[in-house]
């Protein structure tokens, strides 16, 4: 017998042999999902880059556009600042509320704008009501 040669007795060989394809298995999943990762981050890369691009054209274009403009007259600006301020004073003498008042137009603008959730949030939110429903 050479000294090179090492032999060992396993007793559950098939299992060990599972165990090794199913290792190998995992660690190929894990280089397919890292070679995922990498892509993505590289689309991430570009289409950061393109709204880069696009935000810069936007502000010359902006620029440009304003410099094209021609010069509003000074009379004109005027004119604007005071029916401003008269509608800004005519909607402060309107609105004298009572703090009843304002606490209901504040009830009603927070009941009126609609809440959006999830499914999941919709199914927590039910779950919730049927266990308050339990506990009354």
């Amino acid at each position: 017998m050479a000294p090179e040669d090492v032999h060992i007795r396993l007793d559950q060989p098939k299992q060990l042999q599972k165990q090794f394809l199913e290792s190998a298995l995992s660690s190929s999943e894990f280089l397919q999902t890292l070679e995922k990762i990498q892509v993505i981050e590289q689309e991430r890369l570009a289409l950061k880059t393109m709204f880069t691009n696009a935000v810069s054209d936007l502000t010359t274009a902006m620029n440009q556009f304003t410099k094209s403009l021609p010069p509003i007259p000074m009379e004109f600006i005027q004119k604007q600042q005071q029916v401003m301020q008269r509608q800004m004073i005519q909607q402060q003498s309107m609105k004298v509320l009572t703090p009843r008042q304002e606490m209901a137009s504040r009830m009603q603008s927070q009941q009126a704008s609609p809440s959006f959730l999830s499914p999941l949030e919709e199914e927590m939110a039910e779950l919730k009501r049927k266990i308050q429903s339990l506990s009354v």
